[in-house]
């Protein structure tokens, strides 16, 4: 039978218990109080990154503009006046001037950080200097984000100047849409990948990011239509009713950030489950290695290895088809064969409950082996998730050392 974690409603249902659990629209609260503090030393780092680096600041200040009004479309005017009066100054871009503005980003960047890591179920413990140099680099990753995402605009807007000359007018907007998508797709995938602390297999990468930037473009023009509905809001909020706009924006610009990072782990959940079919006996399933293949295959040729005494590459692998033996070379120089494995045997075990390097050699000696190779990373995911697991490989591992006591000394 089809295991119920490969089926779309179990990424949805577990995508938003995820949310629930991880409170992302607590995070992207908070996100958002930080960030209206950190937008404006924000923008003038990008200003002068952009006006020195791409273009002329008149033409900056412009896109920038644009680029403001996306994020805080009620204080985007008032934001780029003051910016512009203070690229004026240069006594302002001085060193210190330089490290004030990046130290303000800091905390914005330090706690989006800290919420990769809660959505990831990871604990991030540096030490203080550690951390701080951590935040810094964050604030160095939202500093290119914001760069590359201005950058892009200049260059899809040429694009689409050029596509105008050779196309109708109306596949001009559909091209523009596309483009876009593609350009905001490919920036939130580099964030997501740069910035996120677990393994993530690139499909799954691209599309939560996919996801991310539909949500994020489909989002403006839906709170557009938001308030041209509500013209009375400004009753409750008075004169605040700006910051009231601005706040809310930001608020669910960074709930739809989030929500595609716990896509992102969802995913990536749903292929740390997909192992738990080894430890069930049922990996004579032909449906299921199928599927285990497509996500953890790997095809070697004969003579080849899998890895070397002395390494410290950490995985478990399962034969599934092929020889692979496991042999360690002595002081002397000599070759010490330890097991021979074939189908439906594991290896590896060793690895994932230490840090040391790999005492033995793994080599295909059949004209060619097809293997399971997981990650050690994920089996600590999926010890988390079934503990007995784990009992059943440190009795695999006792077997194993009762068969041949050479593999632990």
């Amino acid at each position: 039978m089809q295991y119920a974690y490969e089926s779309p409603w179990f990424v949805l249902v577990a995508t938003l218990r995820g949310i629930s659990k991880h409170n992302v629209m607590g995070l992207s609260a908070a996100l958002s109080f930080y960030a209206l503090f950190a937008l404006i030393p924000l923008i003038v780092l990008i200003f002068f990154l952009i006006s020195h680096l791409v273009y002329s600041s008149d033409y900056a200040i412009v896109k920038l503009a644009i680029l403001t009004s996306n994020l805080l479309p009620e204080f985007s005017q008032r934001i780029m006046i003051e910016v512009y009066n203070n690229t004026q100054t240069r006594a302002a871009w001085g060193l210190v001037g330089f490290l004030v503005l990046l130290w303000t980003i800091t905390p914005l960047a330090a706690h989006m950080r800290s919420s990769f890591y809660l959505i990831a179920s990871r604990r991030d413990v540096p030490s203080f200097w550690n951390k701080q140099i951590r935040d810094v680099i964050a604030v160095l990753g939202v500093l290119m984000v914001f760069f590359l995402f201005t950058a892009a605009g200049f260059i899809l807007e040429s694009v689409i100047l050029f596509l105008a000359t050779h196309l109708p007018a109306s596949l001009i907007t559909v091209m523009g849409g596309l483009l876009s998508l593609l350009l905001t797709t490919t920036l939130i995938a580099g964030f997501y990948h740069a910035f996120c602390p677990l393994n993530i297999n690139w499909r799954h990468l691209i599309f939560s990011a996919m996801v991310t930037a539909t949500l994020w473009m489909l989002m403006r023009p839906a709170f557009g239509l938001f308030l041209s509905i509500n013209k009375n809001y400004g009753a409750i909020f008075g004169s605040m009713k700006a910051m009231f706009v601005s706040i809310s924006w930001l608020y669910l610009n960074f709930a739809v950030f989030l929500i595609g990072i716990e896509l992102m782990v969802t995913l990536r959940q749903k292929d740390v489950l997909l192992l738990k079919g080894l430890f069930d006996d049922l990996p004579n399933q032909q449906h299921y290695l199928h599927a285990l293949l497509r996500r953890y295959g790997k095809t070697y040729t004969q003579n080849a290895v899998v890895f070397q005494q002395g390494g410290s590459g950490r995985h478990y692998y399962m034969v599934l088809e092929g020889t692979v033996q496991l042999v360690r070379r002595e002081e002397s120089g000599t070759l010490q064969p330890l097991r021979i494995l074939q189908n439906g045997d594991f290896f590896g075990e060793i690895a994932l409950f230490s840090s040391q390097p790999a005492i033995a050699s793994a080599i295909v000696t059949s004209s060619h082996a097809t293997l399971i190779e997981i990650y050690a990373e994920y089996m600590d995911d999926l010890l988390q998730e079934d503990p007995k697991i784990a009992v059943r490989l440190l009795k695999q591992l006792s077997d194993n050392v009762q068969i041949n006591p050479a593999l632990i000394n």
